[in-house]
């Protein structure tokens, strides 16, 4: 999710764990800790490491990851081996390329959403925050106002004619001006802010936990929660939110998958297998990963890309084969 957030890989329980709750098995040959730095608030990992779930349909990889831990520069190696299974009744998807345009590589993105034919998208990274308006197809930037450099920008969506940007330990939500992006207001925000989106008569925001909050779309107060599960587990490392006629879509932070969600219930019902989409042509770090969903209404296509990734991808989700 970000460059200086630390992920705690701790051996072959936390890898098993992480990636259990969506049915993914997993091999570790070897592993460090990604980043020693880690804060009390990060999310926990789910908390079981099985799934007892026949199997609908499975697609498997193997991963050869790099990591290196504190200011030991020597990578040490990680290979991941997944199979990607889903039980009856959750629907496994893949992204079907409409289009490929490009994308600014230096970007960490964070948030996407159009506001008419231009996106606004989120940029985080201390001191390099900021939202800006981009032209989704020659990726020019037509204006960016940047975040104070103790910021780190997160998700962002239009609400009522506004903008709202969260950050992600600052305390508050940005309100901005979806035209012109200058800052209008704010709001106060308990916890981490990661990934929002908006429904007509509410918002949505996650905090990298599985517990999603429904909020007022006036005043932003909470005024509800959910539980995110996949199969009866907990989904934890929720991340940036697209609502799409009353679905919620959420990329998950260090993975290629894109979960579909019922927000009336919190199941996960269909999972996107996006790793087509991860550039071929880039040397990606281990956080540069697929970030970034919205949903454009006039052709019935989602738009998505990754964190520093040189191509914004135009695509329709559809079952895998």
């Amino acid at each position: 999710m970000f460059a200086s957030r630390p992920f705690p890989l701790a051996g072959v329980v936390n890898m098993a764990r992480l990636a259990s709750v969506l049915a993914l098995s997993v091999m570790v040959v070897s592993c460090s800790r990604i980043d020693p730095s880690s804060s009390a608030a990060d999310p926990s990992l789910p908390a079981s490491s099985t799934s007892t779930t026949t199997a609908a349909s499975a697609q498997s990889t193997t991963t050869v990851v790099e990591v290196t831990t504190g200011d030991d520069t020597t990578p040490t190696s990680l290979e991941v081996t997944t199979t990607l299974a889903a039980p009856i009744g959750v629907e496994v998807l893949e992204p079907e390329i409409v289009n490929t345009f490009p994308h600014d590589p230096l970007a960490f993105t964070q948030g996407l959403e159009f506001h008419g034919d231009l996106l606004v998208e989120s940029i985080g990274e201390y001191g390099r925050s900021a939202r800006r308006i981009v032209d989704p197809t020659t990726g020019a930037i037509t204006a960016e106002v940047a975040l104070p450099l103790e910021q780190f920008g997160n998700g962002l969506t239009i609400s009522n004619d506004r903008l709202i940007q969260l950050t992600w330990k600052a305390g508050r939500a940005i309100i901005a001006d979806p035209a012109t992006l200058e800052t209008i207001g704010q709001f106060d925000l308990e916890g981490e802010g990661w990934g929002i989106c908006a429904e007509d008569d509410r918002i949505i925001t996650s905090n990298g936990s599985n517990r999603l909050t429904f909020r007022d779309p006036v005043t932003f107060v909470p005024i509800g929660t959910i539980d995110v599960t996949f199969d009866g587990q907990a989904v934890s490392n929720l991340n940036e939110l697209e609502c799409v006629d009353g679905l919620l879509w959420a990329n998950r932070w260090l993975t290629t998958e894109i979960l579909r969600i019922d927000p009336a219930t919190g199941a996960v019902t269909g999972i996107v297998d996006a790793r087509s989409l991860v550039p071929a042509d880039q040397t990606l770090g281990q956080e540069d990963v697929l970030n970034g969903i919205a949903f454009r209404a006039n052709t019935d296509t989602f738009f998505v890309t990754g964190k520093r990734w040189n191509t914004l991808y135009e695509v329709r989700f559809v079952p895998a084969n």
